[in-house]
């Protein structure tokens, strides 16, 4: 199962990769805009759909090709009228799927049944939030004695603001249906997804004025 996962991962990165390059290509070739749009279209969900029909991670080979077009992209092969018109319409593209995404949310929670895996959904919980504090705490601790550093007061903000949302829900989603345990793999995701929204969001304005005191 685990060299699979590592396959599924690997060939959706290689295939996200495949096909922005080619799109990269072709945005070269052209000055208008609006085919520069359609060409980082045809990639997000192109790179998607090929990496699906392998069996792979849709998921990570869009997550890819949105890297590789968002970096190298504007160092040349897109115009500088086209990176603002590319910017733009993802800028919607991305509040319009968020909000979805949290529609999404409210209608699924009613009928997620946390109480049966409540033991899975606080580990979860609790996993995620201790990743976190172990990723940021031990990067700035790397910076410590430099000109980068982060203070201490803003290292807590920034634990505690690690939202989670639609990548988190994307990939539970797009779990296939014969997969072990794939509902409760959903139900923890969305478990901390919710408590990511309702309880770290609600309480990161107060954390950030406490600590900007």
């Amino acid at each position: 199962m685990a060299m699979k996962a590592v396959l599924s991962a690997g060939v959706g990165v290689l295939c996200g990769s495949v096909v922005a390059g080619d799109m990269l290509l072709l945005a070269g070739r052209t000055t208008d805009h609006l085919v520069e749009i359609t060409f980082t279209t045809v990639a997000a969900y192109g790179s998607f759909l090929v990496a699906e029909k392998l069996g792979a991670s849709g998921v990570l080979a869009t997550l890819t090709a949105s890297i590789m077009l968002g970096n190298i992209g504007p160092l040349g092969p897109i115009t500088c009228a086209g990176k603002e018109a590319v910017g733009a319409f993802w800028e919607y593209v991305a509040f319009a799927s968020n909000s979805f995404v949290f529609l999404l949310i409210g209608m699924r929670e009613g009928h997620q049944d946390f109480y049966s895996a409540l033991l899975v959904v606080l580990l979860a919980i609790v996993l995620v939030t201790l990743s976190r504090a172990a990723a940021v705490y031990s990067c700035c601790a790397l910076f410590w004695r430099s000109s980068r550093r982060v203070s201490a007061r803003h290292q807590h903000v920034l634990c505690w603001g690690g939202l989670r949302g639609a990548l988190a829900l994307a990939l539970a989603l797009a779990l296939p249906d014969e997969m072990p345990q794939r509902d409760l793999i959903v139900t923890a995701t969305f478990a901390v997804v919710a408590f990511s929204v309702f309880v770290q969001g609600v309480t990161i304005t107060p954390l950030r004025s406490v600590s900007a005191e």
